[in-house]
């Protein structure tokens, strides 16, 4: 089964400065990685890490306005695996990966078509519990953050045709979403908080759970970052950067991610997804039978 996956790691040329400790620890930390291509999605920059199998496509120049979206559907056209595992460069690693779990999952999509993905990151309450994958549960038709950055086992095509606006992640991570439910067929699966994490990069920052983010709006966490580059003996100036603190993270998060304010723009995404709101009148009866 060697060679069924890529892992895509998503960055960005102003990002390098990650690059060394984020594949220092994945190599650390994930048994066989050599043998498995890893693709860097960034803009322009070469690069490589001694032992590891890592492509640049370098499609775009650094300052090039491009969007996430498009970026990231480029990088999956020119990979020739089914499945990807996608990774994002400021979420180190705390402990060793569970890859052997992964080609059980690859087992699992083989049989079922529909599946979609298995996100390995826990999400939120309203998922299903079918008891159909150990370890994982079926997110709700309606359900949010069925499409988010977190680390997950992709159908690359699949992706691809989820990635057909031009959007920042978090735009795609909520109005991706609700395009989402266009597909009532296609399945995603979630991290039951049941069972051990595949790739463990859980933590809580002021109460409140962020996952093993070592950054912040482009600042460090020291109380993330310190002890475990201190661990891997990973040496950073992180005055370079800045450091974010615990109550300044905590209120952000507590304020949520500022919402686009441009009133045209709101109304332009109001007429793009009124398309949503068609199918899903004109199909109720159908999505009701399947997902109720």
């Amino acid at each position: 089964m060697k060679g069924q996956y890529t892992i895509v790691v998503s960055s960005c040329d102003k990002y390098r400065d990650l690059w060394d400790p984020f594949f220092k620890i994945l190599k650390n930390e994930w048994e066989g990685i050599e043998e498995i291509p890893i693709v860097l999605n960034t803009e322009s920059e070469f690069y490589t890490y001694k032992g590891l199998n890592i492509t640049t496509f370098q499609l775009y120049k650094t300052d090039e306005d491009v969007s996430w979206t498009k970026r990231l559907r480029e990088t999956l056209k020119r990979i020739d695996t089914e499945y990807i595992i996608t990774l994002l460069d400021d979420f180190f690693m705390m402990g060793k990966i569970n890859a052997e779990e992964i080609y059980k999952h690859i087992g699992w999509m083989e049989e079922n078509k529909q599946i979609s993905v298995f996100s390995y990151m826990e999400t939120f309450s309203d998922n299903i519990k079918d008891d159909k994958y150990v370890g994982f549960e079926k997110r709700h038709i309606f359900g949010t953050y069925k499409f988010n950055c977190q680390a997950a086992l992709w159908r690359r095509t699949r992706l691809i045709s989820y990635l057909d606006h031009d959007e920042n992640p978090w735009e795609w991570e909520t109005y991706g979403n609700w395009r989402s439910y266009r597909h009532p067929f296609h399945l995603f699966y979630s991290y039951d908080i049941n069972y051990d994490y595949i790739f463990p990069y859980i933590y809580t920052a002021g109460g409140i759970s962020l996952g093993g983010l070592g950054l912040f709006r482009g600042r460090w966490y020291l109380p993330y970052v310190k002890p475990l580059f201190e661990k891997y003996g990973i040496d950073i100036d992180f005055s370079k950067r800045g450091i974010i603190s615990d109550e300044e993270l905590s209120e952000i998060i507590k304020q949520g991610i500022p919402n686009e304010k441009d009133v045209s723009k709101k109304f332009a995404t109001i007429r793009r997804y009124y398309g949503n709101i068609k199918y899903i009148i004109q199909n109720w009866s159908l999505i009701r039978k399947h997902f109720f």
